[in-house]
């Protein structure tokens, strides 16, 4: 029989791990080596049962051991299943005389074992497994040693459930950070991780000179098969597309979902801005074949913008949003294509919010200016209409292109105004053009969706032509 002072040291011991992150595995290994210090047994295992589930966890004190608790796993059959499913301790003094569980028996003898005595885990009225005592010769234990055997096995419950909980509070909390971090819809990686992810590249930039590229997707025409099909379809479509954009991208890369049509992805080791252009081209010809859904077969296309971490001083946020804007220029160009904003051109923007408070004093100030390109005939030279382009000339950050600063303008309610005075200053410089060359020549202006569908666009057409 165990002595108090053997008993004692595996509780103290056991009582140590209470405190300790020890795995359930650990606990259970631990637990069947000691057993067999303390017990008159040749060994010792412990399953851990669901009905219906094979063992997650199974821990014994040698190979012989471990085998014998996966066979009456395998089996079915067994004291270990038979005192988990009754709950009753199970002793089988001689295996030789034994007939419950015949197939058990029969390949248990092979391999030695001559007795078995089975301790059910129980925690109030649930059932967590059992734990064997194993022994190479027949011959019963005494109730001192069964008793040392309950109280090791009703401790191992409690260390198990503490293990347990701790393993469930991890699992809770990983689950709630893959689902703060995730796009419930398509799975993808939200705008916050994937800002964490370009936050690292950005950083590992700086020291190994690569580049990393920032691809801007949104697709076109999104709008029209949400109100078409309905938005179930629309989102049928947003998982197809990120499905298929995940089969063409690199094993590195990072495709994220920002919000409704618009994906992001990530393109890391660079070693030239110049590759993004190869990406770009794969995401697009991605489009090139319809998306069979389970009602409709949709054909799409996508505009893309690709900003880049060249330096430093470029944070994730301003990266992501030079991206943003390129893909806004891409869509002023028709869409379904891509177009990249220059390292050069990055570098002299600033922070949306305070081109947008720059905005408000440029018409008052005379910043803004048209720059106009002439169209000519290929053949004979004959100047045939002129295209007008909107400048602002910054103080400080130089010329910038109206598609940098027009998505801007309309946020904040600046379009329609400066739209008027690109208009007005348009025609006058034709009037002025007129009158000096006795000819009209046509001027090309570009006209916001937002402006051309004012109730006073015509009006304000007319006052300034």
């Amino acid at each position: 029989m165990a002595s108090e002072v053997q008993l004692s040291e595996v509780l103290s011991e056991f009582a140590r791990t209470m405190v300790t992150d020890f795995p359930i595995q650990v606990i259970l290994d631990r637990l069947v080596a000691r057993i067999v210090d303390v017990l008159p047994i040749s060994g010792a295992g412990v399953t851990l049962i669901s009905e219906g589930f094979v063992p997650r966890y199974v821990a014994a004190s040698s190979n012989k051991a471990l085998e014998f608790e996966k066979l009456q796993t395998e089996l079915d059959e067994g004291p270990c299943v038979a005192a988990y499913r009754t709950g009753e301790i199970i002793s089988v003094p001689d295996l030789a005389n034994e007939v419950r569980f015949e197939r058990f028996v029969e390949r248990a003898k092979l391999v030695g074992l001559g007795a078995v005595f089975t301790i059910p885990l129980i925690h109030n009225d649930g059932r967590m497994g059992a734990l064997d005592l194993y022994r190479d010769m027949p011959g019963d234990l005494d109730s001192g040693d069964i008793a040392v055997a309950q109280i090791l096995a009703d401790v191992t419950v409690a260390y198990l459930l503490n293990a347990q909980a701790r393993s469930d509070l991890i699992e809770a909390a990983t689950r709630a950070r893959e689902n703060a971090l995730l796009d419930p819809l398509t799975k993808l990686p939200n705008r916050v991780l994937l800002l964490e992810r370009l936050n690292q590249a950005v950083l590992r930039d700086a020291r190994s000179n690569k580049v990393t590229a920032v691809l801007f997707a949104d697709l076109d025409r999104f709008k029209a098969v949400n109100d078409m099909y309905g938005h179930a379809t629309g989102d049928q479509l947003l998982v197809a597309v990120a499905e298929r954009l995940t089969r063409v991208l690199r094993a590195g890369d990072t495709l994220a979902r920002m919000s409704g049509d618009e994906f992001v992805v990530l393109c890391v080791d660079l070693d030239e801005p110049a590759e993004a252009n190869v990406i770009a081209d794969r995401i697009a010809s991605a489009f090139d074949q319809p998306f069979l859904l389970s009602d409709h077969e949709i054909l799409t296309t996508t505009s893309i913008g690709i900003a880049f971490s060249s330096t430093d001083r470029h944070n994730p946020e301003d990266i992501l949003h030079h991206a943003d804007m390129a893909m806004y220029r891409a869509k002023r160009a028709g869409g379904a294509r891509y177009e990249a904003l220059e390292i050069q051109m990055q570098d002299q923007l600033v922070r949306p919010e305070s081109l947008t408070s720059d905005l408000t004093m440029a018409l008052s100030n005379g910043e803004l200016q048209m720059l106009y390109q002439p169209i000519v005939h290929t053949a004979g030279g004959k100047l045939f209409s002129i295209d007008a382009e909107l400048r602002w000339i910054h103080p400080t950050r130089g010329t910038i292109n109206p598609f940098v600063f027009m998505p801007l303008a309309e946020k904040s309610d600046l379009s329609d105004s400066i739209g008027h005075w690109a208009l007005r200053r348009a025609c006058q410089d034709s009037f002025r053009w007129r009158d000096s060359h006795n000819k009209s020549i046509p001027i090309h202006v570009s006209t916001s969706a937002h402006q051309l569908m004012s109730p006073d666009f015509l009006a304000i057409l007319t006052s300034v032509c």
